[in-house]
């Protein structure tokens, strides 16, 4: 029986598995290994290519760590490129040219405490394309709503 850890930054359980995970990331090496079967599946088949953008934008805003410079970045482009697709429903090509727009920023730090995840990367489904795209939808809703009290910032910037 293999035993389950904690990862940090999702909260969710994941083996315990001695693996690489993420060095700029709060992700276990189980969450890690579990983003990166997603992600295999992304580039591998087709069917699977629609959640990808919204996986990643909120696999990243979840894991991410720390007050340095990357970090704040990293948080500042994935939250309004997350917002942009769940909450303004704009097409890749728009979130793509965000993302691009926004990594050019130097960004301060957030006003106030990081949210509380209140779901993990281990919710989504990687059986069936059209089971993978409906709980990755589901899943970057519920880590949108976690970031609720930075809707106001992530909608200035989709303004960029």
């Amino acid at each position: 029986m293999s035993q389950t850890g904690i990862c940090m930054g999702c909260m969710g359980r994941f083996p315990d598995i001695d693996g690489p995970h993420h060095h700029d990331l709060a992700a276990s090496s189980g969450c890690w290994a579990r983003f990166g079967q997603a992600l295999a599946l992304h580039y591998s088949d087709h069917r699977y290519w629609p959640a990808h953008h919204m996986l990643t934008d909120a696999y990243m805003l979840q894991h991410a760590q720390g007050d340095d410079w990357r970090s704040i970045r990293l948080v500042h482009v994935h939250l309004a490129a997350l917002y942009a697709q769940v909450c303004l429903g704009q097409a890749e090509a728009r979130v793509i040219a965000l993302r691009r727009a926004l990594s050019e920023f130097d960004f301060r730090p957030l006003p106030g405490p990081w949210p509380c995840p209140s779901t993990s990367i281990a919710t989504i489904k990687i059986s069936r394309p059209d089971l993978h795209l409906s709980t990755v939808r589901s899943f970057a809703r519920r880590v949108i709503e976690d970031w609720t009290p930075f809707h106001d910032l992530a909608e200035r910037l989709c303004r960029v």
